[in-house]
């Protein structure tokens, strides 16, 4: 039976007055440099953001913002940073020139995943636990609509244009697209054979999905994989047509797309693999070791070495994409989360939520080289703006 959803007038809300009047607090120790760069990292436990210099390192603030904060997003362009808070289902947005938050959304159930547009002027939230997702405008400050039928959204993707929104369904077997000016689901592209799903709106802890729909830098491709399925979707995202599926190994996570488009590398959860796929040939060009628990992937280095994040052995896997082998491991004082690797590629940042930590590697030499210290309780991710941000 079809679980494609059937959209009323009420599916979609406009919510004018979403502003809440109360203005969090926040004790910065430094102002920030409009030409520095910066690391933002989430800490779950103590509800705020740490702020570090990528310059020198250190830790300069720590903003508060609501309840368990999943991940952030930054917007170059308007100097504002977004936390969405899960506990208390809203979302602090922070004036960046002051380090404090400016004002307080309330969205739906428990808002996890965000995406910035290409113009960095919107924001869509996922709100997992209601199916829904929110579309807020950053320059009014408020939510202007919400989008109903959706099943556990999870990442979301805009196209290049910025004009349609791809939302993985943690609970379904396809990708639905929203149509961002009509804030409407307008279609579900398939990713895997139907199976049981998830109630929309509801929670699955057995059933994995979709996690993401990873797009190629040009725009052209979105690759979407699904857990239970094995299977990876190649769709093309301008007609919206899924135009190629691939067998992956047992239980794949997601895609993370190398910097300069040539691979898109996936952690097999199932089997402990990373499946590597070639963007130019649309083919599994090798299956290489991976590690237990993978929760991210990270590259860099002129995009020759890759690093997978294992969460169960307090590791990163080391994976030359040049030969196509493992090339050794990294050993980390914590629980890695996730990581963000600076946009020159040379510096590798990685959450380690049980220490209260940031772990610091230099890619090129594949070495831990330094820890940042009480940056928070729990840190959950890591941030920075023109990087390859993902979360969880």
């Amino acid at each position: 039976m079809s679980r494609r959803a059937t959209l009323s007038p009420s599916a979609i809300v406009s919510l004018s007055a979403a502003v809440v009047a109360g203005i969090l607090t926040a004790a910065p120790a430094a102002a920030l440099e409009p030409e520095g760069q910066y690391l933002y990292v989430p800490n779950r436990s103590s509800s705020d953001v740490a702020v570090i210099d990528h310059a020198t390192q250190e830790l300069i603030a720590r903003v508060d913002v609501g309840k368990v904060p999943h991940q952030v997003a930054v917007s170059d362009r308007l100097g504002k940073l977004v936390a969405s808070n899960t506990a208390d289902n809203t979302v602090s947005i922070v004036d960046l020139a002051t380090l404090r938050a400016e004002a307080t959304l309330t969205l739906d159930h428990e808002p996890e995943h965000m995406e910035l547009s290409p113009n960095g002027l919107v924001l869509a939230v996922g709100n997992i636990g209601a199916g829904t997702v929110s579309l807020i405008s950053l320059e009014e400050t408020r939510e202007v609509a919400r989008v109903d039928g959706l099943f556990e959204p999870h990442n979301l993707t805009f196209s290049a244009d910025g004009s349609l929104l791809y939302v993985a369904n943690l609970g379904a077997e396809h990708v639905s697209v929203v149509d961002v000016s009509e804030a409407r689901v307008v279609n579900e592209i398939p990713v895997a054979e139907p199976t049981a799903l998830a109630a929309k709106g509801g929670t699955s802890e057995e059933y994995q999905g979709i996690i993401n729909v990873t797009r190629t830098p040009d725009g052209r491709l979105g690759f979407a994989a699904h857990g239970e399925g094995n299977v990876m979707a190649v769709i093309d995202l301008r007609s919206q047509r899924k135009i190629k599926s691939l067998e992956l190994g047992e239980l794949p996570w997601r895609a993370y797309s190398t910097a300069d488009g040539r691979y898109m590398l996936v952690p097999n959860n199932g089997d402990a693999t990373v499946s590597v796929i070639s963007t130019s040939s649309l083919e599994v060009v090798a299956t290489l070791p991976g590690a237990e628990d993978m929760t991210g992937i990270n590259t860099g280095w002129f995009e020759t070495l890759a690093f997978v994040i294992g969460r169960a052995d307090n590791k990163l896997v080391v994976l030359d994409l040049t030969e196509m082998k493992a090339v050794g491991e990294i050993a980390l004082p914590g629980t890695p989360e996730t990581g963000v690797t600076t946009p020159d590629g040379k510096t590798l940042y990685v959450a380690l939520s049980d220490t209260d930590q940031v772990a610091v590697i230099d890619v090129r030499r594949r070495q831990l080289v330094k820890t940042i210290d009480d940056v928070g309780d729990e840190p959950w991710g890591a941030a920075m703006a023109g990087a390859l941000n993902y979360c969880h």
